[in-house]
């Protein structure tokens, strides 16, 4: 739980901002364009937090009137890092994933403010791969119950693969880096849990451009 908190810190800092922030807001150009268009880079941890995985995703964003957004992504997820057991006994892990994302988004201080905040909730659906171990280690007696001369590597391997679907949850913040407000930064926190492995909180940075 520690490990995955420090996913938490940097969108903590950029919150901080937000209430002085929109204090000073000024009122959008006429040439604003409500739609925004996103490319997001990060990390999330795998299954139940055993190793992180790069998350690629690429979003649409209209907005809903003043304060709901429609989040739509294509998301590639993908990592590996072999488990050693010691003694030279190391078994691969690795997880790969194509979700298609869908997010509702409520902007509490409203749409195209130089700081944006929104708050996601949602499903997604994809394909995933998935290399595991069930249970592994030495094993010193043998079946009959007596000591063995050496201990006995064993362990059970987890093959998964195939279509899964899941929810999806998350907190985002994006801040304007011209008058305009037509490039936008950000970072994103989300959870989501799918039928096949559990991708537990993750971060991303995005960078957006409305549209």
């Amino acid at each position: 739980m520690i490990r995955s908190l420090r996913f938490l810190s940097p969108l903590l800092v950029l919150l901080a901002t937000t209430a002085v922030s929109s204090a000073q807001d000024q009122p959008l150009p006429a040439t604003h364009r409500p739609a925004l268009l996103r490319i997001g880079l990060g990390s999330c941890l795998n299954g139940s937090g055993d190793y992180s995985v790069t998350k690629l995703h690429a979003e649409y964003a209209p907005q809903f009137g003043r304060h709901l957004r429609l989040g739509s992504r294509l998301a590639l997820i993908s990592g590996s890092d072999p488990y050693d057991f010691g003694e030279g006994y190391v078994v691969a892990q690795s997880y790969r994933a194509l979700n298609v994302e869908q997010e509702i988004y409520w902007v509490p201080f409203g749409t195209n403010k130089a700081v944006e905040f929104s708050v996601g909730a949602g499903a997604f659906g994809g394909y995933g791969s998935q290399k595991a171990i069930r249970h592994g280690g030495f094993r010193h007696i043998d079946y009959n119950g007596n000591f063995l001369p050496e201990p006995v590597f064993e362990y059970a391997p987890l093959h998964e693969r195939g279509f899964h679907v899941g929810y999806i949850a998350s907190l985002n913040l994006d801040v304007a880096l011209n008058p305009e407000r037509t490039w936008r930064v950000g970072s994103r926190v989300s959870l989501q849990n799918d039928t096949h492995a559990d991708i537990l909180p993750g971060f991303q940075f995005q960078i957006s451009r409305a549209w």
